[in-house]
């Protein structure tokens, strides 16, 4: 009985000492460097990595006036040497399961990106998921050391942005598996969102202080805590083109509007906008909500057509018309048909005799559609894609006109 009584007491003394011991490899987040951000760059010596990390303490609002990330740069003849150079300016460990967005400047993109993605796929902590970004115009630290309002840790905004592809026709939304699949692959070339630092005008101009002397109102790359609290945010990260490569080599950017034309022509169910001038100074908008993308290949003739079918809605009208008319609808149809076309035709051949990467994957369609002959000119499809002869369609439909039907002001 006693056997049993001190039993029980020993057993009742290691429970209750148990919860005190509390997570025996747990970790504190301040102990750890939570990268959020990579910058790559191509130096003369190899390469040149800037890791973004969180500075937990001034996320929590534990310090004032903190920024809530840091970088830190390291180079070395590999990535991953310049990586783990990093890792030794740091203090705590280095963990990249978090790492939301790579970005690589323009010199190491034109050389060719093939090393970062051999890099990435090998390292077992970075997630398939993650946006690759282009540095048009900066080197990608340069983009990295932006600190923005939009988001309190800047590399988030870069991926938030490149995720948001269902509200804009202007971005593309290819993760690091998508992009190493068109690399290797012969029948689609990869188009990256570019990401540009944007200066406001006013962050230019000099403020005068208390001295007498001049100043300037915020620091010109936008790294200071100044630039996240002046409400026209000075220095600003925009994604406003796409990169366009041939195999991992980039070849060239496109604006906008060309983006836009381009998401058309993949078929992405996404929202354009269509502007057109009927008459001068009498403008419509149209928001195209239906897409259906398809491209057919006549090998024999050196020939390729894009048909595109469109659904769209009348957003806005300047011009007097009575669109409850359906004559006057069909007229309307025309001219936004006949807007998209001139758009697309000039679009085209840029892509074909400028830029000369099948971003459309035609070549992808002759493989499915004329396989014998696609295994005869595979092999000089890049030779070939230039001289082909690709004939736009298309149809336009305006299946509304928004809430009111014939209002001109």
């Amino acid at each position: 009985m006693k056997i049993k009584k001190l039993f029980l007491s020993s057993l009742l003394i290691m429970m209750s000492i148990i919860p005190l011991a509390g997570c025996l490899e747990r970790v504190e987040l301040n102990k750890i460097g939570i990268v959020t951000g990579f910058g790559i760059n191509k130096t003369e010596e190899g390469y040149m990595v800037t890791a973004q990390i969180l500075n937990p303490a001034a996320i929590a609002g534990e310090t004032q006036n903190a920024l809530p990330v840091y970088t830190l740069t390291g180079e070395g003849k590999t990535i991953h040497d310049a990586v783990s150079r990093v890792g030794q300016i740091m203090s705590s460990g280095f963990f990249l399961s978090h790492l939301n967005v790579i970005v690589i400047d323009e010199d190491f993109a034109k050389a060719g990106f093939a090393p970062f993605l051999n890099f990435a796929l090998r390292h077992s902590e970075i997630r398939p998921d993650i946006s690759i970004i282009v540095a048009k115009g900066n080197c990608a630290n340069d983009v990295l050391n932006v600190v923005t309002a939009l988001d309190r840790i800047p590399a988030a905004q870069l991926n938030v942005s490149a995720m948001i592809t269902s509200h804009t026709g202007r971005l593309t939304n290819y993760n690091l598996y998508d992009v190493v699949d068109m690399v290797n692959g012969n029948n689609l070339n990869v188009v990256l969102n570019a990401v540009s630092i944007h200066h406001e005008e006013k962050h230019m101009d000099d403020t005068v202080n208390e001295n007498g002397g001049s100043k300037k109102k915020t620091s010109e790359n936008g790294s200071t805590i100044d630039n996240i609290l002046d409400i026209a945010n000075p220095v600003q990260l925009r994604i406003e083109h796409l990169a366009v490569f041939q195999s991992d080599k980039l070849v060239g950017f496109l604006d906008s509007d060309e983006a836009q034309l381009y998401n058309m022509i993949m078929g992405e169910n996404k929202r354009y906008v269509l502007v057109t001038e009927i008459e001068e100074d009498y403008y419509t908008s149209a928001r195209i909500n239906k897409v259906k993308s398809e491209i057919t290949t006549d090998l024999d003739k050196k020939e390729a057509t894009i048909k595109l079918d469109l659904d769209a809605m009348i957003l806005e009208n300047t011009y007097p018309v009575d669109l409850t008319n359906e004559e006057n609808l069909t007229a309307m149809s025309e001219h936004l048909k006949k807007q998209l076309q001139s758009d697309l035709t000039p679009f085209v051949k840029k892509v074909q005799k400028e830029l000369k990467s099948d971003i459309f994957g035609i070549s992808g369609k002759a493989y499915y559609q004329e396989n014998k002959l696609w295994k005869e000119k595979e092999g000089y499809w890049t030779e070939l894609f230039p001289e082909l002869k690709i004939n736009v369609e298309v149809q336009l439909n305006i299946n509304s006109v928004g809430e009111i039907g014939n209002v001109t002001l």
